[in-house]
């Protein structure tokens, strides 16, 4: 009798400690484990919509880039925010991770997913890791930039339970605390705004938004891309129809130099095809802007890419009268996904903003701005 009760109190003290381990190794998870595991045990019968990797990403080669940190369930959550780099933000010491770009957004936006409301419970965080240097089985060495697309399969299977999908570049935070990717899928996806709306609430795979103004929006304007200019900094999914986006998009890294947009018309002096796509076949793909222009081409030319990416905002530039880029960021140019204006920071905001602030020329401001979502509580009046 005594030999059994020790037995039993052994077992009872291995019990909450074999659950700690596992929790861990739920929070630590890598490619392997996240796409063996979820793709053997995970039940899909009753999600008409939801296709396992096996199935719907069996095409997809995502050697380089590996799923390596969650934040939240990956069994539970109904959406996914995910982002990723070459170096890893979890290697740095605490006094690194403050003085780290990397290190403070994903420390920012975990606090914001653990602790509002809108997402504690809902949303997972998900961090991918990309080869430093990327080379594929040919021998090409790819510019991370091209890590968000195998990534974005990643995090489709091992997330069997979500549909929305929110990728942001490293140098993104999000604007609102109470605004969920599903959220703004929903907001973003009524076609409401600008010319031609049919005021119905549709399911496009992929929600993408255009540059607010710059450099690029003069180009997108000269080669008449019209809707079809994109800043793929922040990118919206829907697990839905994201498969063709997705392998339309992936398959177009071996397009050659002649599959580009291009003005006849240009002199001399000026590129006459648009820019991210020249060169031979290693300098397209090690491009930074590679990426970006493939899905702009993608979409430009493939009828069924086009059918399910949305490019938003849908109104016209007051100042410019163009399609391609709002030039503003106000009451008739919102709802929309990421303003890329280098003014401040807005965080939650009460008049008109996008859902995700993201600052590609100034790497110093998004530390800072990270340390302020930092101070964010469920409780705070941060409106006004």
């Amino acid at each position: 009798m005594k030999n059994r009760h020790q037995s039993f109190y052994r077992w009872r003290r291995f019990v909450p400690i074999a659950i700690l381990l596992f929790s861990t190794y739920l929070l630590s998870i890598n490619l392997k484990h996240v796409q063996n595991c979820l793709d053997n045990s995970i039940t899909l019968k009753n999600q008409s919509n939801v296709q396992s990797s096996s199935t719907a990403f069996a095409w997809m080669d995502t050697t380089g880039v590996t799923l390596s940190n969650i934040q939240g369930d990956p069994t539970a959550c109904k959406d996914v925010i995910y982002t990723g780099h070459t170096r890893d933000p979890f290697e740095a010491t605490d006094e690194e991770r403050d003085s780290d770009m990397i290190a403070m957004v994903w420390k920012s936006i975990s606090h914001i997913v653990r602790t509002s409301r809108t997402h504690k419970g809902n949303t997972c965080y998900a961090f991918f890791g990309i080869a430093s240097p990327w080379i594929d089985p040919s021998g090409r060495e790819f510019h991370p930039v091209w890590g968000r697309v195998p990534a974005t399969a990643l995090v489709m299977s091992a997330f069997p339970k979500a549909d929305i999908f929110l990728y942001m570049d490293s140098d993104a935070l999000l604007a609102f605390s109470d605004k969920s990717p599903t959220m703004m899928y929903k907001e973003l996806a009524f076609d409401g705004y600008g010319e031609d709306a049919t005021m119905q609430q549709l399911q496009p795979g992929l929600i993408v938004n255009k540059p607010i103004t710059g450099w690029l929006c003069s180009q997108c304007e000269k080669f008449g891309l019209g809707h079809g200019c994109f800043n793929s900094g922040a990118l919206l999914w829907h697990r839905a129809k994201a498969e063709p986006i997705l392998r339309a998009w992936w398959e177009s890294r071996n397009m050659d130099e002649s599959q580009n947009f291009f003005h006849p018309e240009d002199g001399e002096d000026e590129e006459p095809f648009f820019h991210g796509w020249s060169g031979d076949d290693e300098q397209r793909v090690g491009d930074k802007m590679g990426e970006q222009n493939r899905l702009m081409y993608v979409f430009g030319t493939d009828p069924q890419v086009r059918e399910s990416v949305w490019p938003v905002p849908r109104q016209r530039s007051k100042e410019y009268n163009s399609e391609s880029c709002p030039n503003d960021v106000d009451a008739d140019h919102t709802p929309c996904l990421q303003s890329d204006f280098t003014s401040a920071m807005k965080w939650n905001p009460s008049e008109p903003f996008c859902f995700i602030n993201h600052r590609p020329d100034d790497k110093a401001k998004v530390l800072e701005d990270g340390k302020e979502l930092m101070k964010f509580r469920e409780t705070d009046n941060l409106r006004g």
